[in-house]
C-alpha cells in the first residue's frame, strides 16, 4: 500500500504500528502539511476503527468530539455504561476517571482496533483527556492509535498529548513537491510555486490553482491559518506579527516576546513559506503595522527602527502618520536622502522645509516652509513662519524676514497659543532690530522672552531675543536649557541649539565652552550641512578671537561656505577672519573685508556687523582711517544704549577710546570700559581694552601706567588660555621697559573641560560608548573630541594617551612634565 511522495520515514512508523497491532504515534505540523493523508492511510489498513476530526465550532463543548467518537461503538453488547453516557445514550454522568477507565476496558475488549483523531487542537479537552489516559496504557490491548495535530489556540492547561511519541512533519523536498504540480508547467513558473509553498502540499496545490502570491481568499488554507492566527498568545502573535513583517529587526525585539512564544510562534506554520507570511501581512496588515511601529518606538534612534516605521507605513491603513517618525529617525541617523523621501511620500512640507534649512538651500527651505504655512494649524503655522524666517536670515533677505513678520503678526490677530505670540514678537523685535527702531524692539524682545514656551525650538528663539537685547548670560541660558532638552527628546534639533549655546559662550569669553559645544554641534550634525557649517564658523571664531590663527584658518577651511547661499555662516566667518587679520598685523586685509561686506547687499547680515564693530574701529584706527568706523559705531553705540547692555557699553567705550584724540578724553573712554566689563563679567574683552589703553599709554610715553595694565591683561590671558594675546601683552610689556615675564605654565596646550572629562575616563579604561552614556552626549561626539586631544597631546592612541597622563600626574614639580604642563580647566 502507497503513501503520499515524501513521508517514507512517517510511513515507515505507521507501517511498523500496524504490522505490531499495538502502539500509538502522533503527528504534528502546519496546517496543509501532510498530517490527515497518514492518518487516512492508517485508516486504509482494513482494521475496525474508530475515529473522529476536530471541529472549532465544538471545541469548548464538553465530551462533543468523544461523542462522535464513540457512536460506532455505543451500542454494542457489553459497552460500560460510561461508555454509553458519554456517547449520548442516557445515564448518569460518569466521572472523569470512571469514564476513562471505562474506555480503557471498552478497547480491551475490541481488539485489534485502530483508533484515529484528527486535527485534535480542535478536540475539546475532555475528550482528548479520555483518548490519552488509554493512549499510555496500550499494552497487551491490540490497539494502534494514531493522532493528528495542528497550532491551536494557546491557553494556559498543558496539552494532554504531551509526552506521547511525536513526530513533527517536515516540509516536503522538492522533488516530492513537484510531484504534486499538473504537468506542463513552464520550468520559471513550478519554481516560482516552489519557492512560494515552501515545501506545504496543500498550500502548494491551491497556489497552482489560482495563481497568485498569496493563498486564496476563499481557499481552505488561508481561513485554517486565521484561525490559527487568532489562536496564538499574545506574546506569540508579537513574534509573528514582527517576523512575518520582514523589516529588520533587533534580536532585542524578539526576544521581548519570549521563549514560549517564540517556540509557539515558530510552531504554528505561519512563519513556514513566503506564501503563507505574504498572507498573513495582507490579512493582519493592521496589527502588523502597530506591532512594527511600538518596536520602532521601542528601538530608538536606529536604521532598523526607521525601516519598521516605514514598513508599518507600507502596511497601515492611517500610513502617512508612520512616515514622520520614519523621517526624523532617518534625518538624525544622517541621511538625509532617505529622510527627504520618506516626506515626499507623507506630504509634511513643514519637516521637509525644516531639512532643507538644516541641509540645504535657505532660499528653497524659505519657499517650502511658506507653503507648508498655508495649509496648518496656528501653532504649527507659527513654527513654519519661524523656521522661513531663520532662512531667510541665515541668506541674508532683510525684505523677506520683514514680509515673515507681517505674516506672524497677522496670525497672531487670530490665534493667542504661545507659539504663535512667541513668533510674533520675535520676528518684530528682530526686524525693528535691523532697522535701527530699538524703541519698538524691545518691548517685542521681552515679550518674546516672556512667552517662549519649553520646547528646543522655543528655548533657542529665545536665546536669539536675549542676544538681540544685549543679554549674552541670559541667551546662553536659553541655549543651554535648548541643549538639555534637545539631548532628551529632539536630537535632530541638537547641532543647531549648540550653534547659539558656542556662539554665546564665545561672546561671554568662555572659549572652552564655545569650542566644546561647537566641537559636540559638529559631530551631531551628519545630515545637515548648514549646522556643521554654522558650527565650524563658532569653532574659527573662538580661535581667531583667542589668537589661535592656524585653527581659526583650518576650522575656515573644512566649512567651505563658497557653494551655497550661507550669508549667515559667510558673515561670521568673515568675523573670525577680521580676528586673524588684526592678529597677524594686517589690518588694511581687515577694513578691506569690512567694506566687502558692508557692499554684500543680497547677504545682509546687520546683527553680525554690529557684533563686530569693535574689531571695524580697531582695523580703522590701525590703518589711520578713523572716519570709516564712526558711522558703524555709531549704530553700535544706539543699540547699546538703547538695551542698557553692559557687555556692549564696554565694548562701545572701547571703541571710543581707541577713536579719543585727547589722551584724557581716551583715559576716561579706557578706564569706563574696564570698569563694564569687570561688571559684564569679560575677562579676556577686559585684557584687550587693558592691552588697547596700554599701548595708547606707551605712545603717550606713560610707561609705568602702561606696564601695570599689561602685566595684568598678561595674567587675564594666561588665566583664560589666550596665549597669543598673552605673548602679545608681555612684547608689550618688554617694549613699554618691563622685565621679561614668562607664564607659570608649561607649553602643552589647554584641553577643554569636556576634554579634561573625557581624557581621564579614556585613562581610566572606559570605552567610548561608556564614556558617552556618562557624559550624556553620543559615542561619535567623544570620537571627535579624541582626534583633537589626539593632536593637542601629540599621542597616537588610548594608550599613549593614559600614559602621558600617568606620567605627568607622577613627575615631580618643575621638571616640565608635572601636572600644569596639561591644563584642565
Amino acid at each position: 500500500m502507497t503513501g503520499p511522495l515524501g513521508r517514507e520515514p512517517e510511513l515507515a512508523v505507521l507501517g511498523d504500528l500496524l504490522a505490531a497491532g499495538n502502539g500509538v504515534v502522533r503527528f504534528t505540523g502546519a496546517p496543509g502539511i501532510g498530517k490527515t493523508r497518514l492518518v487516512d492511510h492508517a485508516a486504509a489498513a482494513g482494521l475496525r476503527q474508530l475515529g473522529a476530526a476536530g471541529s472549532p465550532a465544538e471545541r469548548s463543548l464538553r465530551f462533543g468530539a468523544l461523542h462522535r467518537f464513540l457512536q460506532p461503538v455505543a451500542d454494542l453488547p457489553g459497552c460500560p455504561e460510561a461508555v454509553r453516557s458519554a456517547a449520548g445514550r442516557g445515564g448518569p454522568e460518569p466521572g472523569d476517571f470512571q469514564l476513562c477507565t471505562a474506555f480503557h476496558r471498552l478497547l480491551a475488549g475490541l481488539g485489534p482496533v485502530l483508533c484515529w483523531a484528527d486535527d485534535t487542537q480542535w478536540w475539546d479537552e475532555a475528550s482528548l483527556a479520555v483518548l490519552a489516559f488509554a493512549a499510555r496504557r496500550l499494552d497487551g490491548l491490540g490497539v494502534v492509535m494514531v493522532f493528528a495535530s495542528g497550532p491551536g489556540p494557546s491557553g494556559p492547561d498543558p496539552d494532554p498529548l504531551d509526552g506521547l511519541p511525536t513526530i513533527r512533519l517536515a516540509p516536503l523536498d522538492d522533488v516530492a513537491a513537484a510531484s504534486l504540480l499538473p504537468p506542463g508547467l513552464p520550468p520559471d513558473e513550478r519554481a516560482r510555486l516552489l519557492a512560494l509553498a515552501g515545501g506545504n502540499p496543500r498550500d502548494l496545490l491551491e497556489l497552482a490553482e489560482s495563481g497568485g502570491e498569496t493563498l486564496p481568499e476563499d481557499g481552505h488554507q488561508r481561513a485554517a491559518y486565521r484561525r490559527v492566527f487568532d489562536g496564538l498568545s499574545p506574546g506569540a502573535r508579537q513574534f509573528v506579527l514582527l517576523a512575518a513583517s520582514e523589516s529588520p529587526l533587533s534580536q532585542a525585539e524578539f526576544d521581548r516576546c519570549g521563549v514560549r512564544a517564540r517556540d509557539e510562534a515558530l510552531a504554528s506554520g505561519l512563519l513556514a513559506s513566503p506564501a503563507v507570511r505574504a498572507t498573513l501581512r495582507e490579512d493582519a496588515a493592521p496589527a502588523m503595522a502597530t506591532a512594527l511601529a511600538e518596536a520602532a518606538m521601542r528601538s530608538g534612534i536606529t536604521e532598523e527602527a526607521v525601516h519598521a516605521f516605514e514598513r508599518a507605513a507600507e502596511l497601515g491603513e492611517d500610513g502617512p502618520q508612520w512616515l514622520i517618525p520614519a523621517a526624523r529617525g532617518a534625518w538624525e541617523l544622517g541621511h538625509t536622502t532617505w529622510a527627504r523621501k520618506l516626506l515626499r511620500r507623507a506630504g509634511d512640507r513643514l519637516l521637509q522645509g525644516e531639512i532643507e534649512l538644516r541641509d540645504g538651500e535657505p532660499a528653497v527651505a524659505a519657499h517650502e516652509l511658506l507653503t507648508a504655512a498655508e495649509t496648518l494649524p496656528p501653532a504649527e503655522t507659527s513654527v513654519a513662519l519661524m523656521l522661513a524666517g531663520e532662512a531667510r536670515r541665515i541668506s541674508g533677505d532683510l525684505r523677506g524676514f520683514t514680509a515673515i513678520a507681517a505674516r506672524t503678526a497677522q496670525l497672531a490677530r487670530t490665534s493667542d497659543a504661545p507659539q504663535v505670540r512667541l513668533a510674533a514678537a520675535h520676528t518684530r523685535g528682530l526686524a525693528a532690530t535691523f532697522a535701527g527702531r530699538h524703541e519698538e524692539a524691545i518691548p517685542a524682545l521681552e515679550e518674546a522672552l516672556r512667552v517662549a514656551p519649553g520646547d528646543v525650538r522655543s528655548q533657542v528663539w529665545a536665546a536669539e531675543a536675549a542676544l538681540a537685547l544685549g543679554r549674552t548670560a541670559l541667551a546662553h541660558e536659553y541655549a543651554a536649557a535648548a541643549v538639555a532638552r534637545a539631548r532628551i527628546d529632539a536630537v535632530t534639533t541638537l547641532p543647531w541649539a549648540l550653534i547659539h549655546l558656542g556662539i554665546s559662550a564665545a561672546l561671554l569669553d568662555r572659549h572652552r565652552a564655545a569650542v566644546a559645544a561647537a566641537t559636540e554641534g559638529l559631530a551631531e550634525s551628519g545630515g545637515q550641512r548648514t549646522c556643521a557649517a554654522e558650527n565650524l564658523t563658532v569653532l574659527a571664531l573662538s580661535a581667531a578671537r583667542l589668537g589661535d590663527t592656524k585653527a581659526a584658518r583650518k576650522w575656515l577651511d573644512e566649512a567651505d561656505l563658497d557653494r551655497r547661499s550661507l550669508g549667515r555662516p559667510r558673515a561670521i566667518a568673515a568675523w573670525a577672519e577680521v580676528c586673524v587679520d588684526l592678529a597677524t598685523d594686517r589690518p588694511a586685509e581687515a577694513l578691506a573685508r569690512f567694506r566687502t561686506l558692508s557692499a554684500d547687499t543680497g547677504h545682509a547680515q546687520p546683527a553680525i556687523a554690529v557684533l563686530a564693530t569693535p574689531l571695524l574701529v580697531e582695523a580703522a584706527v590701525r590703518c589711520e582711517e578713523p572716519e570709516y568706523a564712526v558711522r558703524g559705531l555709531r549704530v553700535l553705540d544706539g543699540w547699546a544704549e538703547a538695551t542698557g547692555s553692559v557687555q556692549w557699553r564696554a565694548l562701545a567705550q572701547r571703541c571710543h577710546g581707541l577713536l579719543a584724540r585727547d589722551p584724557d578724553t581716551a583715559d576716561k573712554h579706557f578706564t569706563t570700559a574696564v570698569d563694564l566689563h569687570r561688571l559684564a563679567r569679560t575677562p579676556l574683552e577686559l585684557a584687550k581694552t587693558q592691552l588697547c589703553q596700554a599701548m595708547r599709554l606707551r605712545r603717550d610715553r606713560r610707561f609705568r601706567d602702561a606696564r601695570e595694565l599689561l602685566g595684568d591683561a598678561a595674567r587675564l590671558f594666561d588665566r583664560h588660555g589666550a596665549e597669543f594675546w598673552a605673548g602679545r601683552a608681555r612684547a608689550e610689556h618688554r617694549a613699554a621697559g618691563g622685565a621679561p615675564a614668562e607664564p607659570a605654565d608649561g607649553d602643552l596646550p589647554s584641553l577643554t573641560p569636556q576634554q579634561t572629562q573625557i581624557s581621564l575616563l579614556v585613562a581610566g579604561g572606559k570605552t567610548n560608548r561608556e564614556i558617552a552614556r556618562r557624559l550624556v552626549i553620543s559615542h561619535r561626539t567623544v570620537d571627535h573630541h579624541l582626534r583633537n586631544i589626539y593632536t593637542k597631546l601629540g599621542v597616537r592612541s588610548r594608550v599613549e594617551l593614559a600614559a602621558l597622563l600617568a606620567k605627568r600626574a607622577t613627575a615631580p614639580p618643575g621638571d616640565g612634565t608635572g601636572p600644569g604642563s596639561v591644563r584642565f580647566s
